[in-house]
């Protein structure tokens, strides 16, 4: 297996990407994955949670409108999706992200508290059917029978760290390398930090970060994360990126770039 996650990728005829709710896929791998649509790539994606516990912007949703907060969300990444031009997306725990043979199931939005600027960590209201607390061997048995379906090349998936620690990312990551590890499939991880790689890692460190940035994605990456109308407002747009403000006002930058590194 190659050691370089872009030429995997590159070589790749399907990709399937794992994310933990609606928005991460435009927010850490918008560009990425717009990329690869552009290059020829079938990229397919599964979600672990419809993001039930997210908080809302203020008026992004009208008084008429009594739909619950994760049919919204849906219609958001159903629109953020076309926008990048996904060929397929799926639910996790939704045929055929389902185990043979097992009852339909749902993993609910773990929630989330901020421990400090840029470290999430559990919301201590997430109840035994959120997507970190059910049982691990469940949503990788789920996983491996997608993978199974879909037959691709490489997965792009979180870095043990989950992005930022969101406890539903780091449960996605778990879940992925498990999966990925059971079918002998490639694991390309979305790096904590972009950031430069070197030739090689460090003594003791993970392996390198390879960086790239996704000319030509702008346009595409607005429009998915312009759909998020609950969850952030788009600034406006700077060097290398989108400005964006999430829904707790804190201002961010959604890269048109990405760090990655494969799963050793």
């Amino acid at each position: 297996m190659s050691a370089d996650p872009w030429q995997l990728l590159d070589d790749a005829r399907t990709v399937l990407a794992v994310h933990a709710h609606p928005d991460d896929e435009s927010l850490s791998t918008g560009a990425l994955l717009a990329s690869l649509v552009a290059a020829g790539t079938r990229v397919v994606l599964v979600t672990a949670t419809r993001g039930e516990e997210g908080e809302v912007v203020a008026g992004a949703i009208a008084p008429e409108d009594t739909r619950p907060l994760e049919e919204i969300r849906e219609a958001e990444i159903a629109a953020a999706t076309a926008a990048l031009g996904l060929a397929e997306r799926h639910w996790l725990g939704t045929a055929p992200a389902l185990a043979p043979g097992a009852a339909e199931r749902r993993y609910r939005d773990s929630g989330m508290q901020w421990l400090r600027a840029g470290l999430a960590g559990p919301s201590p209201t997430s109840g035994p059917d959120s997507f970190s607390h059910r049982p691990l061997e469940e949503a990788v048995a789920d996983l491996v029978a997608l993978i199974d379906h879909v037959g691709p090349e490489a997965v792009i998936g979180y870095d043990d760290e989950g992005t930022y620690g969101h406890p539903d990312h780091v449960r996605a990551h778990q879940v992925t390398a498990a999966a990925c590890a059971r079918t002998g499939t490639p694991l390309v991880q979305i790096a904590s930090e972009i950031e430069a790689a070197p030739a090689s890692p460090a003594p003791g460190e993970g392996a390198a970060i390879a960086r790239r940035e996704h000319p030509g994605t702008a346009a595409a990456v607005r429009r998915a994360v312009d759909s998020y109308r609950t969850q952030l407002t788009v600034v406006g747009e700077v060097p290398g990126g989108l400005a964006i403000r999430h829904v707790g006002w804190q201002d961010d930058v959604v890269a048109l770039a990405t760090g990655l590194r494969v799963q050793p």
